[in-house]
This record gives C-alpha cells, structure tokens and sequence, in this order.
C-alpha cells in the first residue's frame, strides 16, 4: 500500500492528518494530577483511537466512505472523550480540579479536523 496524499482530495488529506494528531495525543498526558501522570495509552485512549480507523482505512484504500458512518464514529470519539475529561474533574474539598491533561483536548482538536474531512470526502 503506497500512501498518494498528492492524490487525495481535500478531505481525505484532513481525515489522515487528524488520524495522525490522533495518534500523536495519546503520547500526550491523558491524566495530570500534579503527582500523578499517565498518557493516553496507559489511560485507554486507544479505544478512542478506533473511531478514526474506518475513516482512515478507507482514505488509505482509495475507497468510498460512508459519511454516515464516519459522522457517528466522529461524535462517538467525542462523546466518549468528553465524559473522559468530566470523569477527571472532581471536586475537592470545596475546590474544582481538573485532572484531565493536555491528551484529550489535543485529540478533541483531532475530532474536528476528522468531522470536516468527512465532510469535504469525495469518495
């Protein structure tokens, strides 16, 4: 398999480069507590990282997308990446804190970018 991003169109571009951000947040603090950190993967961020795989194999494949399918994958991932930071916020002796590192915003960022490349897709 040869990557041609050359040869792909405006959204399939963006679908890949949002799978590799992604990627790239799960190395990123997932949780950070002060005394406690981990990133994504020891976090399961990588459950969330398999709502990018159908998008991202059918770009790399050269093959129609089902939007339907990309859209309801794409709002899962940030569904499933809200209640994670919701569920990293607590309430501590009358202050809010906020464990959720960097990780799941950047791959929140990621969410949008692959919401559009499904959008702007041709195939």
């Amino acid at each position: 398999m040869k990557l041609r991003f050359n040869e792909w169109d405006l959204g399939g571009k963006f679908i890949f480069i949002a799978s590799g951000i992604a990627l790239i947040s799960l190395f990123f603090n997932w949780l950070d507590i002060g005394i406690a950190t981990e990133n994504g993967f020891a976090q399961g961020g990588v459950f969330f990282f398999l709502c990018f795989i159908y998008p991202l194999v059918q770009v790399l494949r050269d093959k129609p997308l089902n939007k339907l399918v990309g859209y309801i994958l794409a709002l899962l991932a940030v569904i499933f990446t809200a209640m994670f930071v919701n569920s990293k916020t607590v309430d501590f002796f009358g202050e809010t804190v906020r464990g959720a590192g960097a990780g799941p915003y950047l791959f929140m960022v990621a969410c949008g970018l692959l919401t559009f490349g499904i959008f702007r897709r041709r195939l």
